[in-house]
């Protein structure tokens, strides 16, 4: 069974991390002028609202689909989630949808971009400025490149670095603040916080060598085989393997400050990126998604985004349980699991909970990516 689960970090890179645990030493890395190293994504925007001391019960507009834990983050500071609806071709939010959920209360929206998109931002980045409301914008899955950067509309962009993102350093995070006093209130909030200890961060480095091996087909196969027939779920058990934070004891485990040993390997992750991957990638996302017929009964998620660059390929099916058996038959490890989640809509008929993730990177010989689409073109043809 070719595995969709891909952790993107060398060998040598996973004993570089190990090494950076073991040897701890007081490390000054430059991110950028604008850059605050995070334990995570979740932790900046945890350190975000609080710098920003908005009134309680101000709303936090966010793009509807995202990681459970940013609307929970929101209620934490005593403000209120609002979703706003994302277009499943575009994977971007409507100018038009965003001003009918901005009211006098709205203070925040953080618009993610989602599978390796980006969505544009000078019209809602605008509205945004007329209605004084702080754009944020949510790379965690949209890394392409070794510069970190943010878009001129939006005043705060995030960064992951998470156990599963593109050149992932075991964890991290960072937030690119334009604001010099928003992003020292920011550091000063940060250095209350107790620090990462070396030593969790070598087991999170051992954890993903781990993952990182049975990710290989060798024992991928073997591994779902088994948890199948002794009547466990291999999605539940990827997934939670992956995940970087539990839901218990949320905030003690978000607000630390990363230890030397993770900043030093994000600024490794960055000054060695590896552009050729992506480029690849990309190339088999687009010849994947060239072989659907972009239809309604099926489609890619985001196939009339052109800046998509596959971080992994999202197919919205009519029949997407059958689309997963159909694929797992034919040897590919599809499934609906996605560590995302639906703000405030629980229909089943939301185009999320119709998509279904197959695997599409180099693992897979290009003929299999043929296969991949004649599977598809039969279930949903």
């Amino acid at each position: 069974m070719y595995p969709r689960l891909r952790i993107d970090i060398t060998w040598r890179d996973l004993w570089r991390a190990a090494a950076y645990a073991v040897s701890p030493r007081p490390a000054t890395v430059d991110l950028g002028p604008e850059a605050l190293a995070t334990l995570s994504v979740r932790s900046g925007f945890d350190l975000l609202l609080g710098a920003l001391e908005l009134p309680s019960g101000s709303e936090v507009l966010l793009s509807e689909v995202t990681v459970p834990h940013m609307a929970r983050i929101v209620r934490e500071h005593d403000l209120t989630p609002v979703a706003v609806p994302v277009d499943p071709r575009t994977l971007s939010v409507s100018a038009r949808d965003l001003e009918r959920r901005i009211t006098p209360r709205t203070r925040v929206m953080v618009a993610a971009h989602l599978y390796g998109t980006r969505m544009p931002l000078e019209e809602i980045g605008e509205l945004c400025r007329q209605r004084d409301v702080l754009l944020v914008e949510d790379c965690a899955q949209a890394l392409t490149m070794s510069e970190l950067t943010r878009h001129p509309a939006a005043t705060v962009a995030l960064y992951s670095f998470g156990p599963i993102k593109t050149a992932t350093a075991c964890g991290g995070g960072v937030v690119l603040v334009e604001d010099t006093k928003m992003r020292q209130r920011m550091q000063q909030i940060s250095s209350g916080w107790p620090r990462q200890s070396s030593l969790s961060y070598l087991a999170r480095v051992l954890k993903m060598g781990g993952l990182k091996l049975l990710s290989t087909r060798l024992l991928f196969t073997p591994m779902v085989w088994c948890i199948h027939h002794t009547g466990g779920d291999a999605d539940a058990f990827v997934g939670h393997s992956a995940r970087g934070f539990s839901d218990a004891a949320l905030f003690e485990h978000l607000r630390q400050q990363p230890c030397a040993a993770l900043n030093r390997m994000m600024a490794h992750r960055l000054a060695h990126f590896d552009s050729t991957h992506i480029a690849a990638r990309t190339e088999r996302g687009r010849q994947l998604a060239q072989s659907l017929d972009q239809g309604t009964d099926i489609y890619t998620a985001g196939c009339d985004n052109s800046t998509h660059t596959y971080w992994v390929f999202p197919v919205v099916s009519s029949h997407p349980s059958e689309l997963v058996q159909s694929l797992r038959q034919a040897g590919f490890d599809a499934s609906q699991h996605s560590g995302l989640v639906v703000v405030e809509n629980d229909s089943p008929e939301h185009w999320f909970r119709k998509t279904v993730f197959v695997p599409h990177d180099i693992q897979v010989p290009e003929e299999k990516l043929v296969r991949i689409g004649e599977v598809v073109r039969q279930v949903d043809g």
